[in-house]
Protein backbone atom coordinates (compact mmCIF):
# COMPACT_ATOMS: atom_id res chain seq x y z
CA UNK A 1 0.00 0.00 0.00
CA UNK A 2 2.70 2.47 1.14
CA UNK A 3 4.55 1.82 -2.39
CA UNK A 4 1.72 2.27 -4.58
CA UNK A 5 1.12 5.76 -2.85
CA UNK A 6 4.91 6.93 -2.96
CA UNK A 7 4.99 7.80 -6.24
CA UNK A 8 1.88 10.98 -6.04
CA UNK A 9 3.35 11.89 -2.35
CA UNK A 10 6.55 12.72 -4.19
CA UNK A 11 5.40 14.62 -6.95
CA UNK A 12 3.46 16.75 -4.18
CA UNK A 13 6.48 17.82 -2.74
CA UNK A 14 8.30 18.70 -5.22
CA UNK A 15 5.58 20.49 -6.92
CA UNK A 16 5.81 23.67 -4.39
CA UNK A 17 9.31 24.00 -4.79
CA UNK A 18 9.25 23.96 -9.05
CA UNK A 19 6.20 26.14 -8.37
CA UNK A 20 8.26 28.47 -6.91
CA UNK A 21 10.90 29.26 -9.25
CA UNK A 22 10.47 32.64 -10.36
CA UNK A 23 11.22 34.27 -13.47
CA UNK A 24 14.44 36.08 -13.97
CA UNK A 25 15.56 38.77 -16.19
CA UNK A 26 19.22 38.94 -17.43
CA UNK A 27 20.90 42.21 -18.70
CA UNK A 28 22.75 41.50 -21.68
CA UNK A 29 23.49 45.45 -22.86
CA UNK A 30 21.96 48.13 -24.65
CA UNK A 31 18.24 47.09 -24.80
CA UNK A 32 18.61 43.56 -24.62
CA UNK A 33 17.33 41.11 -21.93
CA UNK A 34 17.49 37.32 -21.55
CA UNK A 35 13.92 36.73 -20.13
CA UNK A 36 13.40 33.28 -18.64
CA UNK A 37 9.96 32.51 -18.24
CA UNK A 38 9.51 28.61 -17.21
CA UNK A 39 10.31 26.39 -20.63
CA UNK A 40 9.95 29.62 -22.84
CA UNK A 41 12.98 32.04 -22.93
CA UNK A 42 12.06 36.02 -23.93
CA UNK A 43 14.69 38.24 -26.03
CA UNK A 44 14.19 41.90 -25.94
CA UNK A 45 15.94 43.58 -28.73
CA UNK A 46 18.40 40.91 -28.85
CA UNK A 47 20.64 39.81 -31.04
CA UNK A 48 22.25 42.73 -31.59
CA UNK A 49 25.37 44.34 -32.92
CA UNK A 50 27.93 44.27 -30.72
CA UNK A 51 29.47 47.55 -29.87
CA UNK A 52 27.46 49.44 -31.94
CA UNK A 53 26.47 52.89 -31.51
CA UNK A 54 28.37 52.88 -28.70
CA UNK A 55 26.66 50.11 -27.45
CA UNK A 56 28.50 47.93 -24.94
CA UNK A 57 30.72 45.37 -26.51
CA UNK A 58 29.09 41.43 -25.33
CA UNK A 59 29.86 37.77 -26.44
CA UNK A 60 26.80 35.95 -27.62
CA UNK A 61 26.25 33.20 -25.09
CA UNK A 62 27.27 30.07 -25.61
CA UNK A 63 24.18 27.52 -26.86
CA UNK A 64 22.23 30.91 -27.99
CA UNK A 65 22.13 29.75 -31.74
CA UNK A 66 20.08 26.55 -30.01
CA UNK A 67 18.14 28.79 -27.55
CA UNK A 68 14.34 28.23 -27.98
CA UNK A 69 12.26 31.35 -27.13
CA UNK A 70 11.19 35.10 -28.73
CA UNK A 71 12.95 38.06 -30.05
CA UNK A 72 10.72 40.79 -29.45
CA UNK A 73 12.40 43.42 -31.38
CA UNK A 74 11.60 47.59 -31.00
CA UNK A 75 13.14 48.17 -34.34
CA UNK A 76 15.50 47.52 -36.94
CA UNK A 77 18.99 49.66 -35.98
CA UNK A 78 21.96 47.46 -35.70
CA UNK A 79 21.87 48.24 -31.61
CA UNK A 80 18.72 46.36 -31.57
CA UNK A 81 18.97 43.69 -34.17
CA UNK A 82 21.56 42.14 -36.24
CA UNK A 83 19.71 40.19 -39.06
CA UNK A 84 22.85 38.12 -39.64
CA UNK A 85 23.04 36.59 -35.84
CA UNK A 86 19.40 36.07 -35.71
CA UNK A 87 19.58 33.92 -39.03
CA UNK A 88 21.91 31.74 -37.26
CA UNK A 89 19.15 30.90 -34.24
CA UNK A 90 16.17 29.15 -33.74
CA UNK A 91 14.27 32.02 -31.89
CA UNK A 92 10.52 33.39 -33.66
CA UNK A 93 10.64 36.77 -34.29
CA UNK A 94 8.52 39.65 -33.46
CA UNK A 95 9.25 43.19 -34.90
CA UNK A 96 7.48 45.89 -36.39
CA UNK A 97 8.69 45.23 -40.11
CA UNK A 98 6.85 42.01 -40.08
CA UNK A 99 3.35 42.12 -42.78
CA UNK A 100 0.59 41.74 -41.02
CA UNK A 101 0.02 38.07 -42.09
CA UNK A 102 3.51 37.27 -40.60
CA UNK A 103 2.77 39.56 -37.62
CA UNK A 104 -0.39 37.33 -36.39
CA UNK A 105 1.25 33.83 -37.05
CA UNK A 106 4.25 35.15 -34.47
CA UNK A 107 1.59 36.62 -32.48
CA UNK A 108 -0.07 32.84 -32.50
CA UNK A 109 3.07 30.99 -32.41
CA UNK A 110 4.09 33.61 -28.57
CA UNK A 111 0.51 32.14 -27.64
CA UNK A 112 1.35 28.53 -27.82
CA UNK A 113 3.73 29.54 -25.30
CA UNK A 114 2.02 31.54 -22.66
CA UNK A 115 3.47 34.92 -23.92
CA UNK A 116 0.09 37.62 -25.19
CA UNK A 117 2.05 40.17 -27.41
CA UNK A 118 0.58 43.29 -28.10
CA UNK A 119 2.50 45.65 -30.08
CA UNK A 120 2.13 49.51 -29.75
CA UNK A 121 3.32 51.34 -32.58
CA UNK A 122 5.40 54.35 -31.21
CA UNK A 123 7.14 57.28 -32.76
CA UNK A 124 10.79 57.41 -33.39
CA UNK A 125 12.32 59.41 -36.09
CA UNK A 126 10.99 57.56 -39.63
CA UNK A 127 11.65 53.85 -39.08
CA UNK A 128 8.91 51.49 -37.86
CA UNK A 129 9.20 51.27 -33.97
CA UNK A 130 7.17 49.30 -31.34
CA UNK A 131 6.80 49.24 -28.00
CA UNK A 132 5.14 46.36 -26.77
CA UNK A 133 3.16 44.77 -23.73
CA UNK A 134 3.96 41.14 -22.94
CA UNK A 135 1.48 39.35 -20.89
CA UNK A 136 2.56 35.76 -19.05
CA UNK A 137 1.00 34.15 -16.68
CA UNK A 138 -1.47 36.92 -15.27
CA UNK A 139 1.90 39.10 -15.34
CA UNK A 140 2.28 42.46 -17.71
CA UNK A 141 5.62 43.61 -19.06
CA UNK A 142 6.32 46.58 -21.10
CA UNK A 143 8.92 47.23 -23.12
CA UNK A 144 9.08 51.05 -24.71
CA UNK A 145 12.25 50.40 -27.10
CA UNK A 146 14.24 54.05 -28.22
CA UNK A 147 10.90 56.22 -28.79
CA UNK A 148 11.01 59.49 -26.88
CA UNK A 149 7.28 59.96 -27.07
CA UNK A 150 5.92 58.92 -23.57
CA UNK A 151 2.41 59.14 -24.63
CA UNK A 152 1.85 55.47 -24.93
CA UNK A 153 3.61 54.57 -21.71
CA UNK A 154 1.32 57.13 -19.56
CA UNK A 155 -1.73 55.09 -20.88
CA UNK A 156 -0.70 51.59 -19.62
CA UNK A 157 -2.33 50.30 -16.62
CA UNK A 158 -1.28 47.33 -14.07
CA UNK A 159 2.23 46.97 -15.43
CA UNK A 160 4.16 44.51 -12.91
CA UNK A 161 7.67 45.45 -14.52
CA UNK A 162 8.73 48.44 -16.99
CA UNK A 163 11.75 48.49 -19.23
CA UNK A 164 12.58 51.95 -19.83
CA UNK A 165 14.73 54.35 -21.46
CA UNK A 166 16.26 57.00 -18.77
CA UNK A 167 15.29 59.61 -21.44
CA UNK A 168 11.52 58.78 -21.41
CA UNK A 169 12.03 58.60 -17.66
CA UNK A 170 13.24 62.47 -17.53
CA UNK A 171 9.92 63.07 -19.90
CA UNK A 172 7.66 61.51 -17.28
CA UNK A 173 8.89 63.33 -14.48
CA UNK A 174 9.35 66.48 -16.20
CA UNK A 175 5.87 66.50 -17.10
CA UNK A 176 5.05 65.24 -13.76
CA UNK A 177 3.34 62.09 -14.41
CA UNK A 178 3.71 58.60 -13.30
CA UNK A 179 3.40 55.57 -14.90
CA UNK A 180 1.37 52.60 -13.80
CA UNK A 181 4.28 49.82 -12.71
CA UNK A 182 5.39 48.37 -9.94
CA UNK A 183 8.62 48.02 -10.88
CA UNK A 184 10.70 50.10 -13.22
CA UNK A 185 14.08 48.45 -14.69
CA UNK A 186 16.12 51.30 -16.57
CA UNK A 187 17.61 49.80 -19.65
CA UNK A 188 19.48 51.45 -23.07
CA UNK A 189 22.38 52.98 -21.03
CA UNK A 190 26.19 51.77 -21.03
CA UNK A 191 28.02 50.17 -17.94
CA UNK A 192 28.42 52.79 -15.41
CA UNK A 193 26.68 55.67 -17.28
CA UNK A 194 24.50 56.12 -14.79
CA UNK A 195 27.16 55.66 -11.79
CA UNK A 196 26.56 58.53 -9.29
CA UNK A 197 23.30 60.01 -11.42
CA UNK A 198 20.37 61.01 -9.58
CA UNK A 199 17.42 58.69 -11.69
CA UNK A 200 13.93 59.60 -9.99
CA UNK A 201 11.58 56.89 -10.20
CA UNK A 202 8.76 57.62 -12.98
CA UNK A 203 6.20 56.26 -10.84
CA UNK A 204 4.91 55.84 -7.15
CA UNK A 205 5.64 53.21 -4.68
CA UNK A 206 7.23 51.53 -7.33
CA UNK A 207 10.85 49.67 -7.28
CA UNK A 208 13.05 51.46 -9.74
CA UNK A 209 16.59 49.13 -10.57
CA UNK A 210 19.40 50.52 -12.86
CA UNK A 211 21.53 46.88 -13.93
CA UNK A 212 24.95 46.72 -14.71
CA UNK A 213 25.40 44.23 -17.78
CA UNK A 214 25.62 40.70 -16.55
CA UNK A 215 23.05 41.30 -13.67
CA UNK A 216 20.15 38.78 -13.30
CA UNK A 217 16.77 40.55 -11.56
CA UNK A 218 14.00 38.00 -10.23
CA UNK A 219 11.12 38.93 -11.79
CA UNK A 220 8.01 39.46 -9.67
CA UNK A 221 8.86 39.14 -6.06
Amino acid sequence: MQARHLLPVLALLAFPALHAQRPTATFIGNCAFRIDLGDWTLYSDMPYASGSAGSDPYVVPDGFDQARGTALITHAQPDHFDSALFRRTRLELIAPWLSPEEMDRALERAQAHGLYVYPIPTPYGDAPHDSYIVAWSGRRLYFTGDTEDPTALLKATNIDVAFVTPWLIDAVNKQGRSIDARTVIVYHHRKGELDGKEVKAPCANCKLIIPQPGDTITLFR
